[in-house]
């Protein structure tokens, strides 16, 4: 069936249903961002269309989670509404079409994936399943439906894992980038590491791991500041969590 999504916000979450859904013969995309420039940008980069009616197929919304409430209260309550986020509740609006449609997956403007390499979790107020549903298999996404309580759980996953980890890479490679290590040598090493996280074992290594205090201190000799923290804050978490096999 035809789609006509009324898109609000004009952020990187935005910009990967933009990018994934304007080719789309069947979906028309319609934009709104928070100031008439914002739209105006949004709708130059991608070549869509504004958001003037409010009579579309249902809203999309792609904004702050600290915006989401205000937006979601301002539009008609007999549209449907998808929230795009991992840590909103949709308790409070059960009255309405509601439903959360999370893309489980880091996401920036300038690398923007396709809908092929994000999984979604999902969660419907009663009246808007039908639709959230039909949507998701016609556009051919990979979907979970979830409760609220395992959906927060996921988001929070994904802080430690992406965020977090994400953090902690860039300082490891920023070390090897003072001696013009290229980071391509740590390719190899990131990926064997994915690898082992997603097997169901305890693979953790590291002088931490088998309480090497000569290697630690050697270690803790060549970092300092912020660099040093990290190190002695994460070696001593691990050791700990290991304590009973030292």
């Amino acid at each position: 069936m035809p789609w006509k999504i009324g898109l609000i916000g004009t952020g990187n979450v935005a910009s990967f249903w933009a990018h994934n859904l304007k080719g789309i013969d069947s979906v028309e995309l319609l934009v709104q961002g928070s100031s008439p420039e914002k739209t105006r940008s949004f709708i130059s980069t991608h070549g869509l269309i504004a958001l003037d009616s409010q009579e579309v197929d249902f809203f999309l919304i792609c904004v702050q989670d600290r915006n989401i409430a205000a937006v979601v209260t301002g539009l008609p309550e007999h549209i449907p509404t998808f929230v795009c986020a991992g840590l909103f509740s949709i308790q409070a609006y059960l009255t309405r079409q509601i439903g959360i449609i999370y893309p489980l997956q880091t996401i920036q403007a300038h690398a923007l994936p396709s809908f092929s390499t994000v999984p979604f979790l999902a969660e419907f107020s009663t009246n808007a399943r039908d639709i959230g549903l039909g949507f998701l298999y016609e556009m051919g996404l990979k979907y979970s439906e979830e409760t609220e309580e395992a959906r927060f759980s996921a988001h929070l996953a994904a802080v430690f894992i992406n965020n977090f980890g994400y953090f902690l890479m860039k300082q490891g490679l920023s070390l090897a980038h003072k001696h013009h290590i290229p980071s391509a040598l740590f390719k190899p090493l990131i990926d064997q590491t994915i690898t082992n996280l997603l097997v169901n074992k305890d693979l953790q290594t590291g002088p931490a791991r088998r309480n090497d205090l000569e290697t630690l201190r050697a270690h803790e000799s060549m970092l300092t500041h912020q660099s040093l923290e990290i190190y002695k804050a994460l070696s001593a978490f691990i050791q700990h969590t290991n304590s009973h096999e030292l």
